[in-house]
């Protein structure tokens, strides 16, 4: 699966975590968000990315395929956190609890 497209940084989560990882390069890609907490009251997600690289060869050539050891980065974003990006942008997809 090609990690080119920036799905998951494009969801209230994404961005929340994006905004306290700080400043990452343009091949980063959130890959695993998962929730914290009971199903019925989470209270915050956990959200990983890494850096890709492109395919030298084979049908994902030129595509970010593979994950580069040693640039996974983990942040928790709480709810509220994950809120407030769902209020600054409604049709934010992602995350909506309940």
């Amino acid at each position: 699966m090609s990690m080119d497209a920036r799905i998951m940084e494009e969801t209230a989560y994404g961005r929340a975590a994006l905004k306290k990882l700080g400043e990452v390069p343009g091949n980063f890609r959130i890959y695993s968000a998962g929730w914290l907490g009971n199903f019925s009251n989470p209270h915050g997600m956990q959200v990983s990315g890494a850096e890709f690289r492109q395919a030298k060869s084979g049908p994902n050539k030129g595509k970010l395929h593979f994950k580069i050891e040693g640039t996974d980065r983990t942040t928790y974003v709480s709810k509220a956190e994950i809120e407030a990006e769902h209020a600054a942008d409604p049709a934010t997809e992602g995350a909506q609890h309940g």
